[in-house]
Formats: C-alpha cells, sequence, structure tokens
C-alpha cells in the first residue's frame, strides 16, 4: 500500500493550529486553487463522523465525485478522514499536530492509499501532486495563522459580505472563518442555508433581517468587466452592477438604528486613469476614461454612509493574483503552453496583488479602526508587463515569447485594451503602508509562486 508524509514546523501553538483546521473554511482554504474542486457538502471535523462532498477535474469537463468522512477527532493532536466513495480502492489521511515548543506546532499528513489500476504508472504521479499540495497547504496554513496572529486579541465579529460566491468573495469568507468569525452571506437566489439572505439591487430587494447584530458589511459585488468586448450596452450594466448594490447597502445602513461599525466597499484602481510616468496614491484624483469615470460613481453611490457612526472604506483594488480567478487564470493557459508574451510594447506598469494579501488587507481594515476613505489594495512593487511576463514565465518554467502588439489588441478588445491591458497603472498603498501593514508576498514571482503553488527549485549543493 502507497503511503506519503509530509511534515513541517508551524510557528504558533498547537491549540491554534488545530482549531484553524476544524473550523468552517479549513477545508476551502486547503483546497489546491490550480484544481478548480467544487465543493458540494462540507461539515467541520468533528466527533460525529463529519462528511465532505467534492467533485474533483481530471480532463476538462470530466470529473470524478469524492465522499471523505472523518472517522476520528483527538483535539487537539489529531483528526483523520476517510474515502467512503470516489477514485481510490482506499484512502486514509491522518492529521496530527506536535507540541514542540509553547509556540511551535510540527504539523504532520501522513496518507495510505491502494489505487484501483497502474499501480506503478499512477503512484509516481500521485506522489508527485500530493509534494505539491501539501507543500502549498502547509505554507498557506503558516501564512493564515499569521495574519490571524496580528488580530487575535481583537473581538471575534459576525460579517456581512455581498458578491460571497465571487473569486475574492469565496477566498474571503472562508479565510476569514478560519479567523473564527461568523459569516452571512447577501444573495441573489433563493437562501438554501440559515447564513443566506435574499437581495436583489436592480429591483431594489434586500432582506434587512441579514443586518440583525453585525459588526462589518464587505461589498465585493459587480459585473466582471472582462467578461466581454465593451459595447454601450455592457458598459451600462458594469456601471449600475456596482452603482444600484452600493446605494442599495448605503441606505440600507442608514435607515438602521444601529448600523455596523464598518462597511467596506470594493472599488479599484481604475479611478486614478492612466497615472503616466507617476505613482498615484489615495490623495491624487480622478484619472480620465471609462474606469475612472465608474469608480468614481461607484464610490459616490455608497458616500450616504459617512452620515451615519459607520466608518467607510473604499478599497481600490488592483490587479489581483489568484489561480482561481481574475487575470492570472486567464493568463494561466497560454503561458503554460509557452505562447505568453508581453503586451504591446511591455513598458506600461501594473500595480498587482496577491490574493494570500488581499485578503490580509481587508482582515488588517475590519481591525484598524484608524483607516477610513480611499485605502489602494496593491503591492508597494509595481512592476511592468514585462517584468510580469518574465516572472510568470519563469514561475511556469516556459519560454515567453509570443507578444501581442498593441495594435491587434486594439483591434480585437477594442476600448477594454486600452483602459485595462495597455494603460500605465502605478499605484502606491500609502494609507496601508502607513497604518502598519506588513505585506506577506511583496515580490511578485513570490506571490506567483504561492498562489499556484509552485516552490523554487533547490539551490544545487555546493561541492
Amino acid at each position: 500500500m502507497p503511503t506519503f508524509t509530509w511534515q513541517s514546523v508551524i510557528r504558533a501553538p498547537i491549540e491554534e493550529v488545530f482549531q484553524w483546521h476544524v473550523r468552517n473554511g479549513a477545508f476551502q482554504r486547503l483546497c489546491p486553487p490550480w484544481k478548480h474542486i467544487e465543493l458540494i457538502k462540507y461539515a467541520a471535523p468533528n466527533a460525529e463522523k463529519s462528511r465532505v462532498l467534492i467533485r474533483v477535474p481530471i480532463l476538462g469537463p470530466i470529473k470524478f465525485t469524492w465522499e471523505l468522512e472523518h472517522d476520528s477527532f483527538t483535539p487537539p493532536t489529531s483528526f483523520s478522514d476517510r474515502q467512503i466513495r470516489g477514485p481510490f480502492r482506499s484512502w486514509r489521511h491522518v492529521h496530527s499536530f506536535k507540541e514542540l515548543q509553547p509556540n511551535q506546532t510540527q504539523l504532520c499528513d501522513s496518507l495510505s492509499f491502494t489505487l484501483p489500476v497502474f499501480n506503478n504508472l499512477l503512484e509516481a504521479y500521485i506522489q508527485k501532486e500530493l509534494t505539491r499540495l501539501f507543500a502549498f497547504r502547509h505554507t498557506l496554513v503558516q501564512s493564515d495563522i499569521t495574519l490571524h496572529d496580528r488580530y487575535k486579541n481583537c473581538p471575534r465579529q459576525t460579517i456581512l459580505i455581498a458578491g460571497a460566491s465571487g473569486f475574492i468573495g469565496s477566498a474571503l469568507c472562508a479565510f476569514l472563518e478560519t479567523a473564527g468569525h461568523s459569516i452571512r452571506k447577501l444573495v441573489r437566489r433563493k437562501p438554501t442555508a440559515t447564513n443566506e439572505f435574499y437581495w436583489n439591487p436592480d429591483e431594489h430587494k434586500i432582506d434587512v433581517q441579514a443586518f440583525d447584530g453585525i459588526h462589518t458589511i464587505i461589498n465585493l459585488s459587480g459585473a466582471n468587466i472582462v467578461e466581454k468586448r465593451w459595447s454601450p450596452t455592457f458598459k451600462q450594466r458594469v456601471l449600475t452592477s456596482r452603482t444600484n448594490g452600493s446605494a442599495l447597502l448605503a441606505e440600507t445602513i442608514r435607515s438602521l438604528n444601529s448600523p455596523p461599525t464598518l462597511a467596506l466597499m470594493a472599488s479599484a484602481i481604475g479611478f486614478y486613469g492612466d497615472t503616466q510616468q507617476a505613482c498615484a496614491d489615495e490623495d491624487t484624483p480622478q484619472g480620465e476614461g471609462f474606469l475612472a469615470t465608474t469608480c468614481k460613481a461607484w464610490e459616490s453611490a455608497s458616500n450616504q454612509i459617512e452620515k451615519t457612526s459607520c466608518r467607510l472604506v473604499h478599497l481600490r483594488i488592483g490587479t489581483v493574483l489568484g489561480a482561481k480567478g481574475g487575470a492570472l487564470k486567464k493568463m494561466l493557459l497560454p503561458f503554460q503552453l509557452g505562447f505568453g508574451g508581453k503586451l504591446g510594447s511591455g513598458s506600461q506598469r501594473m500595480s498587482w496583488i496577491g490574493l494570500q494579501d488581499l485578503l490580509g488587507i481587508i482582515e488588517h481594515i475590519i481591525h484598524t479602526p484608524t483607516l477610513s476613505g480611499a485605502v489602494n489594495a496593491v503591492s508597494s512593487t509595481p512592476c511592468t508587463n514585462l517584468e510580469f511576463t518574465k516572472a510568470l514565465a519563469k514561475t511556469l518554467r516556459r519560454p515567453a515569447i509570443c507578444g501581442v502588439p498593441a495594435p491587434f489588441l486594439k483591434i480585437a478588445l477594442g476600448e477594454m485594451a486600452d483602459e485595462i491591458l495597455l494603460v500605465n497603472s502605478a499605484v502606491n498603498p500609502k494609507a496601508l503602508l502607513t497604518s502598519g501593514y506588513s505585506f506577506s508576498f511583496p515580490e511578485l514571482e513570490d506571490a506567483l509562486r504561492f498562489e499556484l503553488g509552485i516552490q523554487r527549485p533547490a539551490a544545487p549543493d555546493k561541492q
């Protein structure tokens, strides 16, 4: 029977590491983002033999269903799960925790499994995939716990999130749950869980009960701006999908006798337009173009919140790097096939933020009452498009020689090419740095490797 073991030392007390693993959200956090696993049913590990049901992609649309049961639970030293049905003949995974020092815990994942067919051929592949997976998981556990530890003495909150099913929102819900916060979600479909509440900004409808006893409201809703070519109709949809939601939330907050402490409303660094050779910060005025106009209207729609006791933050988000969505997901396949390359001249500057740091920034804002108004959510190290291209190609170990000239981009994408792909967008996170936020992954290549689960090559042994 093949076996696999991966262990590392987590810099945190054993109770803290164990509790992170058994909270709601932990399983979602530990799913490899490059695999796009669909979580169908989930219950956190406990003494009641809870179960997890997931769908895992094999090739293209082909997926298999995997059901696991937590069959032992011994806090704070171990819990385990076994396969009920799935791709293996048998599967057992033991998670163990051992205190080394008061602030150091040895985290160990031990797996034993029986393969269905082609044992020798499949085992080598599975061992390689497990190595990548658990190196990523242990790195993520340490990163999450380090971020949470900064605010461990702050009270836990009840947080309401609009846009919770999106690329950023789904990661944020799981991240905040592993910190011990309670999450509620505003959904546009019929609610199917006790923490879901209906809203429809286009019809001006919202379940006000969602706001009972909440401390923070986070609004991440809005149509995907790169979903299709920008026609006048689509541009109007992009605008109204942002302003209608923000305005409805602002109106609702103003009507409450006890408004939340914080309203964190998403915006974007498109507010600054083309920064040319300058580097914008939160004091830089609005730029020109469709995105700048949209961002201004987006933020203005929620400004009525300032007339309440609720702290208002406009989070101006840069290019978010994550394998599950956003710009990086769209780039991955061509770069993996060796067809990546610079866009236009490659000299245009871009301001990026790793998804892990974006989650950390949101947690920082929640627990930093001095932050209000505009806050730029970008790394402190913007890069050129050519520098980004080289970093991604190096991370994936692929060539990047298939650049796309600017005229072709303009023909294919029209206005979108000028405002998103070819624009200079250098932005400084002055408010974050002033408030004391420390980036987990300030360097581009480190952020890419973390988000894609790709470790740096081992240094050669010195003779």
